[in-house]
């Protein structure tokens, strides 16, 4: 195996599989149940009508694990910017001193060994991602062969607001995920990809953000054991605001239709008490004009007269 190589491949890991996740977000977030296309004239990645650019790098063929790079396959016609990603890779290759990586093609298990071998299109990816700044790759899985594809894009390089949270959730999906042999040096990678600062000690690390700190400890082969986190900030749960919303559109449709029922059913009451004669008002009536008059011409009696006696 190439040992350096190997210790690539562990250097960018997790930070390639931060990436990744943030690529698979943004789908489920733009085209979700989209299926994937790619358009090699193009270089273009597609989910429905979300487009990438993204040039391809190379073929892993699994009949024989072997690795053929794009601008070696001249059944492939390539845009002239993924053709002239051949000279910069090679160019990165050497830099990286792995040189057994600029020929056109080469087998792979005596470069990777048999366990990385299984996921070469993924660790040819992530090294070449970070080491020629793209934003992303992506695998692409066909009968026969795996190809590795760089994504550039503006919408995956937003500055991360919580790194220690994210490393302390995304490192132990990248541990499952991902054949890595040394969980250690891929921590400690990607918690410096983030510019957080990393104690070293027998055994474990320290990872802090100058308020929270991540402690991760590891077996006498560098594997992980446990990650826990202090004073970690976390983004807030938007879920919260969906539970709260569903029961208020409940109550509304029941107070409507107790208030209605009633008032539609109701008969006026007022007709009853109109027709019902009022029989004490007989008392208090006055005499009518008529009567009035006739009262008033009667004269009244004259008191009558005493008789005087005659003397």
């Amino acid at each position: 195996m190439d040992e350096q190589l190997i210790a690539l491949y562990h250097r960018h890991a997790a930070t390639a599989f931060d990436r990744r996740a943030r690529l698979t977000a943004l789908v489920e977030q733009k085209a979700a149940g989209a299926k994937w296309a790619y358009d090699v004239a193009d270089a273009a990645l597609s989910f429905g009508k979300l487009k990438f650019e993204a040039p391809v790098v190379g073929s892993h063929a699994t009949g024989n694990d072997s690795w053929l790079w794009a601008w070696s396959n001249r059944n492939l016609k390539l845009t002239i910017t993924n053709r002239a990603l051949g000279d910069l890779v090679r160019v990165t290759v050497h830099r990286l001193s792995v040189p057994a990586l600029a020929h056109a093609g080469f087998s792979v298990e005596p470069l990777l060994g048999p366990e990385l071998t299984k996921h070469t299109a993924d660790v040819f990816g992530s090294v070449l991602v970070r080491e020629l700044g793209y934003d992303a790759h992506y695998i692409t899985a066909e009968p026969g062969h795996r190809s590795a594809i760089l994504v550039r894009d503006d919408r995956l390089t937003a500055a991360e607001k919580y790194p220690l949270h994210r490393v302390l959730t995304l490192f132990p999906k990248a541990v499952r995920a991902l054949p890595l042999s040394d969980h250690r040096a891929a921590l400690a990678a990607y918690a410096r990809d983030y510019t957080l600062t990393v104690a070293e000690e027998p055994h474990a690390l320290k990872i802090g953000d100058g308020k929270g700190e991540l402690t991760a400890t590891f077996d006498e082969h560098n594997r992980l054991l446990k990650l826990t986190g202090a004073n970690v900030a976390a983004p807030a749960k938007k879920v919260a605001a969906k539970v709260v919303a569903k029961p208020a559109k409940a109550t509304k449709t029941p107070a409507k239709k107790v208030v209605a029922k009633p008032a539609a059913k109701k008969p006026v009451a007022t007709k009853p008490a109109a027709k019902k004669p009022v029989a004490t008002k007989a008392v208090a009536k006055k005499p009518t004009p008529k009567a009035a008059k006739k009262a008033a011409k009667k004269p009244a009696k004259k008191p009558a007269k005493k008789a005087v006696k005659k003397r």
